[in-house]
This record gives C-alpha cells, structure tokens and sequence, in this order.
C-alpha cells in the first residue's frame, strides 16, 4: 500500500480539481492510502466516500512579504504532512498557486501536475522576469504534464532542462455514470458546453457560432466566471435570449450532459479537457476545437475545427446536431483511472 498527497488549492472548479478528487478515490479504491489536502478553504464540489480531507490554512501565510513566503509556507506544510498524514511515498502539487509552494518542498518524491499549456495560460505576462520566475518553479522538481500538447508546450517554453513525463488524466466512469443518473435535466433538446467563463474558453466564438447555426436545439451553458456578464450581453446583441440558458455553477454538470444532444467545446487552448472524457464516458457526442494540446488526443479530426473560426465551428454545430452518431466517440482503456494510477504508482518506485 502507498501513501499518496494530492495538493490544490480549493475544492472548487472543474479540471485540476475533478483530476485531484477522481485520483483520489481511485486509489482509495485500490487499497491505497490517498491524502488530499487543500489551502484554501471552499468545497464546491461532492467528495467521494472514503477520502481522507486535510485543511492546510495557508491564508494565514498571506501577510508575510513574498519574497520569502513561499519557502516558509513550504516548511509549514512539509510539518503539516509529517504531523497529520506520516511520510509519504508520493506528492502531487496541482496549480500555479500550490506548486510555487510545493518547488520548496523537503518532502521526497514531490512531482507537479502540469494541467495546461502554461505558454498560453500566461501569454499577456510571459515577459523575461516572470518566465525566470516560472523556471524556478517548474525546473525545481519533475513534472507531469496531462497531455503530449502540454509536454510539448512545457519543453518548448523551458529547454532541454525540463523534466516532464507525460500521463493523461483518468475519467471514473462508474462516478460519472452515476452522477449523472441523479436527475435528469428540464430541456428536451439541447446542445452543451461546460467551463469557467474566461477568456480560455471562448464562449463568445460559441455563442457567435451557435446563432448562425439556427438549429433547433437549446444552447445550455453549465458555469459561472468573470465573463459571464459579457456572455449575457453577447446573447442579448444576437437576439438569442429564448435558446440560450445560463444553468450556472453545477456540483453535478453530469445530467446536463448526459442528456445533451450535443457538447461542444470551443476553447483556444485546454490542458486536456476532462469534459470532453466525460461526454463519452456519457455516449454524448462531441466536437471541439482543434487546440495546441488535449482534444486532438482523444477525438478524432472529424471531430475538430480550427481554433477561433465561427464559421466552421457553425457548420460543425450543424452538421452533428443533424447526424449525432456520426460523432459519437468509444472512451478507450487509456484514460480509465486503474492504468493512470498505475503509471503515477510507478512514480514511488525510486
């Protein structure tokens, strides 16, 4: 049996936080001892039966200046994980905000989760001074990317001095089954999208898309963020306001995707796309764009379009609201959570 810490920041959002919580209970599941400790305290979403929480108050830490910051709250939390978990025989730092910690970390075996194409994640601040800033985090352990587009990425940004593997996130089929048999949705007809309303996610290359589209079908947007209220204004411009439904924050996106006739995922970047792995672990059909990193691991290119084209991207939306199993996708056994723990597992043997 191995001892295994995932580290994040808040229970919270959707991709590295599902990643953190599926492996978790996976390898509760398998007879290991998972620990899941977060800094921030917010949970949002379910927690799986049998997972061991573990609140590391970090906010405290805030007040001390940042240029030393970091490396006390490191040996704060290295005393933290002694004291409440014993020695572990695996780290997983999720996130900018942990792994800036986690770089001083005295623990042994620490690796960080690369979830996305931090190239493009931090494009408007990717300067010289924060690229040095960066390396000091990301230079300073292994790293595990979650794609081959994010290790491409991770390589190309920090040289031949990168240490990164690749392993690509699991998706629980049986939770997420589950899930989504607790309710079923209110709309008979419906096509999906489910994120965080940033810029990354470009909802207004969807909406756009899904108005010169005109199909039948409803556009359900499961998610909440900053640009919300640009998205509302934008479906208003568009004279769209009876077809497009704003469902909010959802603990359980699963009912509105299994129910879907439709997801579609319309990003100019993603680290992976866990939506994506849920949409077939469901049997929705999906298409996406065709980003740097993720989609195009795991769909094939009938299923993508060029990133940012409306047009393109409206024909699609067409084209599989018409035809739905052309576009259905069968989830293969490399995404199944026992054969991505057995590779993180094989991270212990050192």
């Amino acid at each position: 049996m191995k001892k295994i810490v995932l580290a994040i920041f808040t229970l919270q959002g959707n991709g590295a936080e599902r990643f953190a919580l599926t492996m978790a209970k996976a390898l509760t599941d398998n007879g290991h001892e998972a620990h899941l400790v977060y800094f921030k305290d917010i949970i949002e979403l379910p927690i799986p039966k049998d997972i061991n929480l573990h609140f590391f108050n970090y906010q405290k830490y805030r007040k001390i200046p940042r240029s030393f910051r970091t490396t006390i709250a490191a040996k704060a939390f290295d005393k933290f994980v002694l004291h409440n978990i014993g020695k572990p025989d695996l780290v997983l730092s999720n996130l900018y905000p942990v792994d800036m910690i986690l770089a001083h970390s005295r623990l042994a075996n620490v690796h960080l989760v690369i979830h996305n194409t931090l190239s493009q994640e931090y494009s408007d601040r990717l300067n010289s001074t924060f690229i040095s800033k960066l390396k000091k985090t990301y230079l300073s352990n292994p790293c595990i990317a979650v794609s081959e587009g994010v290790k491409a990425d991770f390589v190309n940004l920090f040289g031949a001095k990168a240490n990164i593997k690749t392993i690509h996130n699991p998706i629980d089929i049986d939770s997420v089954q589950q899930g989504a048999d607790e309710f079923v949705t209110d709309y008979e007809s419906y096509i999906v999208n489910v994120g965080k309303f940033k810029a990354q996610k470009r909802h207004d290359i969807l909406i756009k898309a899904y108005a010169l589209a005109k199909i039948p079908q409803k556009l359900v947007l499961v998610g909440t963020g900053d640009l919300l209220p640009e998205a509302k204004t934008l479906v208003k411009e568009l004279g769209i306001e009876h077809k497009v439904i704003f469902a909010g924050f959802q603990k359980n996106p699963y009912p509105f995707i299994k129910n879907a006739d439709l997801m579609v995922v319309s990003s100019d970047f993603e680290g992976f796309s866990i939506a994506i792995l849920e949409a077939l672990a469901l049997g929705t059909p999906v298409i996406s764009t065709d980003c740097p990193s993720g989609p195009n691991e795991v769909l094939p290119s009938k299923n993508l379009v060029p990133v940012g084209d409306v047009n393109k991207l409206a024909f699609k939306i067409k084209n599989a609201s018409e035809h739905s199993e052309d576009y259905t996708v069968e989830l293969i056994s490399e995404f199944l959570p026992q054969n991505t723990i057995q590779k993180y597992l094989n991270l212990t043997d050192y």
